[in-house]
């Protein structure tokens, strides 16, 4: 084992799965999937490999349940204020959201993999990215629901007009940094722009003037 592996007594179960789920993501992000093992997770974990096995049959079931840890690091869906109060607030938690958090070191790495390991891609979409997705539909959909939103809405298509603009203007425009304040309140505006119900009258905000960096 590693000298800093060293700990007073037998840790808790809880303890163990914590630090091997952090290992697997810390490996992930450093080393890449193919030079991720098991051997390589207990001694980043301070544990031993028949230890991984107890817990998880083989690699491949323990990334993905890594991965699916990954969301826990996420807020709350906001609940209070307007439909547009809400959707302003969960594009501000994307673009507060430190690049060194575990998602914002790994996103780099699993979309580097779409190609070279379409599975591992497709284990990232269903455990991380489909649920943050869901966060943003939840509110789009409860704003058709109450009327504030055209009923044939395409949900899908919304949510990604609204979260991909942050993410781009974060990991391109700005390097991998903070995009810049006011932008979530500008895409909001933009996007519901043409989301409204016709009869609702037109959008207090005029398309024309909102300005994405350059």
């Amino acid at each position: 084992m590693n000298e800093g592996c060293a700990r007073p007594g037998r840790p808790r179960s809880a303890e163990v799965d914590r630090a091997i789920i952090q290992a697997t993501l810390d490996l992930l992000v450093d080393e890449g999937y193919t030079a991720l093992t098991v051997e390589a997770v207990a001694a980043r974990a301070c544990v031993g490999k028949t230890t991984v096995y107890r817990r998880w049959a083989n690699k491949d079931v323990l990334v993905a349940d890594a991965l699916s840890s990954v969301n826990e690091e996420l807020p709350p869906v906001p609940t209070a204020g307007s439909l547009r109060d809400r959707l302003v607030a969960l594009l501000e938690q994307i673009r507060t959201r430190s690049p060194e958090t575990v998602s914002g070191r790994i996103m780099p790495r699993m979309v580097a993999y779409a190609r070279s390991h379409p599975e591992l891609f497709e284990v990232y979409q269903t455990r991380v990215l489909q649920p943050r997705r869901e966060r943003v539909r939840s509110v789009l959909r409860e704003g058709v629901t109450s009327g504030e939103l055209r009923p044939n809405l395409d949900v899908d298509l919304v949510t990604t007009c609204l979260v991909a603009p942050m993410i781009y203007a974060g990991m391109v425009l700005n390097a991998g940094g903070r995009a810049p304040e006011g932008l979530s309140e500008q895409i909001v505006d933009l996007v519901l722009h043409g989301a409204l119900r016709p009869t609702s009258g037109p959008f207090p905000a005029d398309p024309s003037r909102l300005t994405f960096p350059g």
